[in-house]
């Protein structure tokens, strides 16, 4: 790879960066809740939304945490009613998470939040510009 490809790269990555930051510092991502939710409880409850169930072990892999950290945010959730465990009706040894009807509410509290938070932040780039945008991280998604 050519030295300008590259530092064309690294432009890229550091711009990236210093959006995705200031987007959490300064944008609604990670909105508060009645719940008093951490940005690990609410990712928790996204991932959740996304894939319907999961065990424990699913979310320390998703998260990049430890079990023990896993069992500290998934025991606030389940507390407030936001999550509940179920045996997996397959494998009985298998505990499934998934969503209660409050867990759902607040998920879709949080959507509408970050939706309007990207509408904002958005809404001065021109359609062709947002259709690039889509393109990208589009190919960007199916890379991961």
């Amino acid at each position: 790879m050519d030295h300008k490809r590259i530092d064309k790269l690294e432009q890229f990555q550091n711009v990236f960066q210093d959006v995705f930051g200031k987007m959490k510092a300064k944008q609604n991502f990670y909105p508060k809740t009645e719940y008093k939710l951490s940005n690990g409880h609410i990712t928790i409850l996204i991932h959740l939304h996304h894939v319907e169930k999961c065990r424990a072990s699913d979310i320390t892999n998703y998260l990049g945490i430890t079990s023990g950290g896993c069992t500290v945010l998934t025991e606030t959730l389940l507390k407030h009613n936001l999550i509940q465990k179920k045996r997996s009706p397959k494998d009985k040894r298998i505990v499934e998470l998934t969503l209660t009807v409050e867990g759902e509410k607040i998920v879709d509290q949080i959507i509408k939040s970050r939706v309007m938070s990207f509408t904002q932040l958005l809404v001065d780039l021109e359609e062709n510009e947002l259709d690039q945008m889509i393109s990208v991280f589009q190919k960007l998604n199916q890379k991961l």
